[in-house]
């Protein structure tokens, strides 16, 4: 188990998502604990199904703190605890103590400290240190600080340096990167990947950018992160006149693709640079640096082969050395070349993970040992025999919950989990398909708000079934009220409640009723879509606020069953199927005929554009209480000889590789099933930019993300895909391979049949 203080950008919180999912789960079994918020790249974890949770305390609620730290550490039962921060290494420490857990390892990743009195820190680790088994860390420049600073044994330190993967990284996507950024391709680029906070000097880099730009009139200084100094950096770039050569691009997610778009790459910190991982990734993608020579800059940048060192806190040696490189393009070449070559024979991803495996092993007193699935999912139940898992709907109608539910059942392993459907009022019009997959599907025919016949016919039903664990959907209410109160009273172990929206409070509403919200303390979990929408109930709505509202929140991402990647036959199976022609520019939309997906935006965008672009041709997947207006609108923009209403469609997997663009105008999301699935097809997204859409869709990666009711930019951002083919085959193209890696509905079954193999256990 590893605890840190949360996942947001920094290289250290890059190394946790990078080692944990790629340890040998044939000998380790992982977990990660926050104890803060979760960070920016908390779903990463997630999506590699690494089970992770955050504690969200602050630094002034240790005590609560310690007390989710042991609790999660009962459960997870860890053999080695690992800690990286100030407090994770304190808290974690002690609540490893506490929880029986038999080692303790430390991992630094810094080489000095930055302010503060260090006065409590050294009594901890004194008093620490004969319950702390190791002290890891990343640079051999780090043993003076850890030995004469921290006071740690030299005999327990053990440096392992970090690693990147160099097959993620290429370094001859300069064109592809630049336009990333909206870089002119000819212009020369310095660039650094840092947070913006003081030790990491932007100044200097900016004092020599001045003294570059007179030689290189037309520079760019690209300045990648974000943190506290960010306004401070762009008033000094304003008083040194660099205000239209220094680009401010904020963090972003995708640093491997954009860091060909440099020329050079520097890093210009004063203290406390101990293996930076950006220095890494740059070195990965073949491009030469400049750095400070500081902490263990040395030991990674071999000065005059694969860049230069310079003195801290020299703006003029700094200058001089950027110079040098941008004057000389061959020079550049072969230094990024021989930085990529070296990362390659050190400092690669799998070697860092081996080293690491090695040590913890040591650390937990055990040999590898080939074949053991100690990773395996647990016995599933004392008993024997499958989970018996019981979801409650009011019905069953054709949407996004409900098509997940469906696949979800069919990717179950029957040896795990026996799902079944309880439907509080009718059946619905997907009963059938759960019925014929073989699932069981039981009506209570309830006839009206108060009927008292509902709860009881509930509870024999979860009684006669023996059921272990009841799932209800935020959006059927009655479900809501109805399931946890019956399956406590019917004494079944676990009750979980699934949450697939946000951003309601846009429209006057909410994803959970108060009352909802008040009782979630008597749920065993709730199970979200994204970190995101964790965020937003938390934040809006008020889950969590006090100990009875609390619950354990999961993210388990959606999945759909992934198609063959379409080719040419299937898609002009597709658009015969749809009634296009061969020259027509389809654009689709699927989803319920409501007033929460505000199709009136995109019928108005595609009115705009159809003067311009006449083979323009909307299709509309759907049915619902606003078709009759639908269509009248249709008409009344004049595109109604140029739009198909298609209803509610089974065969929406073979349609879509008809279309050129998919469509979703909503007002609010969750993370919908018809952008994944369009995805999966190879086909270009716009989207409104609502709920958790900018968890699945990146703008100008997948497709693009317009402002909620902007039919300006929908039309604009139609009128581009509409008119360039080969920007909609790079779109479609990145959309399916995210599809492939992040959204398989056999992973959203597994991480389902663990979490309720964990619950149903320890109840």
């Amino acid at each position: 188990m590893y605890v840190v203080p949360d996942l947001g950008t920094g290289g250290a919180e890059r190394h946790v998502t990078t080692l944990m999912p790629r340890l040998d789960p044939a000998q380790f079994t992982c977990s990660v604990v926050c104890i803060g918020a979760e960070g920016a790249l908390f779903g990463d974890l997630v999506n590699a199904g690494i089970p992770a949770v955050a504690l969200r305390r602050t630094k002034w609620q240790a005590l609560a703190a310690l007390a989710g730290l042991v609790r999660e550490m009962r459960r997870r039962r860890p053999d080695v605890v690992l800690v990286r921060g100030y407090n994770a290494e304190m808290l974690g420490r002690i609540a490893a103590i506490l929880a029986g857990v038999p080692h303790r390892v430390v991992w630094v990743h810094n080489c000095g400290d930055v302010g503060g009195d260090m006065r409590v820190r050294r009594l901890a680790d004194r008093l620490l240190d004969r319950r702390t088994d190791a002290y890891f860390g990343v640079a051999r420049a780090q043993a003076r600080y850890l030995v004469e600073n921290r006071g740690y044994p030299a005999r327990k330190i053990r440096i392992i340096h970090n690693g990147v993967d160099p097959a993620g990284y290429q370094p001859a996507d300069e064109q592809r990167a630049r336009a990333l950024l909206g870089i002119d391709p000819e212009r020369p680029v310095v660039g650094i990947v840092a947070a913006l906070r003081p030790e990491k000097d932007h100044a200097l880099l900016l004092q020599a950018a001045r003294r570059l730009v007179d030689e290189f009139p037309d520079l760019t200084v690209l300045v990648v992160g974000d943190g506290p100094m960010r306004s401070r950096i762009e008033q000094a770039a304003a008083e040194l006149g660099l205000a239209d050569h220094v680009l401010l691009v904020g963090a972003r997610s995708d640093v491997p693709d954009i860091l060909p778009a440099l020329t050079v790459f520097t890093l210009c910190s004063y203290t406390i640079e101990c293996f930076p991982m950006a220095l890494l990734e740059a070195m990965a993608s073949g491009r030469p640096a400049v750095c400070t020579d500081v902490g263990g800059v040395g030991e990674m940048l071999d000065d005059g082969i694969t860049g230069y060192l310079v003195p801290p806190h020299d703006p003029v040696a700094l200058a001089d050395r950027l110079a040098e490189l941008l004057r000389d393009r061959q020079l550049c070449q072969r230094m990024g070349g021989a930085a990529r070559a070296r990362v390659h024979r050190e400092f690669g991803l799998d070697a860092s993970v081996d080293a690491a495996a090695r040590e913890l092993t040591a650390v937990a007193g055990v040999a590898p040992r080939p074949g053991d699935r100690s990773g395996s999912l647990p016995e599933r139940r004392p008993s024997g025999g499958p989970i018996r898992l019981t979801v409650v709907l009011d019905l069953t109608f054709v949407g996004g919950v409900e098509m997940l539910l469906r696949n979800l059942f069919r990717h179950f392993d029957p040896a795990v989990l026996r799902p079944r459907l309880v439907c509080l009022r009718e059946a619905g019009p997907l009963a059938d398909d759960f019925r014929a997959a073989g699932f069981e599907v039981e009506t209570l025919d309830r006839t009206g708000r108060f009927d008292l016949r509902t709860l009881p016919r509930l509870v024999a039903s979860l009684r006669a079934d023996r059921t272990d664990a009841v799932l209800v959907a935020h959006h059927h209410r009655a479900s809501l009220a109805l399931g946890r109160l019956a399956a406590m009273i019917a004494r079944v172990p676990v009750n979980i409640v699934a949450a697939h929206d946000m951003d309601l409070m846009s429209v006057g509403g909410r994803v959970l009723p108060r009352w909802a919200v008040r009782t979630l303390g008597v749920s065993d979990a709730l199970v979200l879509l994204t970190a995101s929408q964790g965020e937003y109930l938390r934040s809006q709505e008020g889950v969590g606020r006090h100990v009875w509202e609390s619950v354990r929140e999961v993210v388990i991402p959606n999945g759909i069953e992934l198609p063959d990647c379409p080719g040419p036959a299937e898609r002009e199976r597709a658009r015969e199927a749809l009634g296009v022609t061969a020259d027509d520019v389809v654009v689709g939309v699927v989803g319920r005929l409501s007033p929460q997906k505000a199709h009136h935006i995109l019928f108005e965008a595609i009115a705009r554009c159809l003067p311009d672009m006449p083979s323009l041709r909307l299709v509309v997947i759907g049915d619902g209480k606003l078709g009759p207006k639908l269509h009248s609108l249709a008409e009344q923009l004049g595109i109604g000889h140029r739009t198909t209403f298609l209803g509610t469609r089974r065969d929406v997997p073979l349609l879509l590789p008809g279309l050129d663009v998919s469509c979703l105008s909503s007002v609010h999301e969750g993370v919908p099933i018809a952008l994944i699935e369009a995805m999966a097809a190879g086909v270009p997204i716009v989207a409104s930019d609502c709920g958790a859409v900018r968890d699945i869709v990146d703008d100008g990666e997948q497709g693009y993300l317009v402002p909620i009711g902007d039919v300006d930019r929908f039309a604009d951002r139609l009128r581009l895909l509409a008119g360039d083919p080969d920007l909609r085959a790079r779109l479609g193209k990145a959309g399916r391979a995210r599809a492939e890696r992040e959204f398989n509905i056999k992973r959203t079954a597994r991480a389902y049949e663990e979490l309720l193999t964990e619950l149903v256990l320890r109840a």
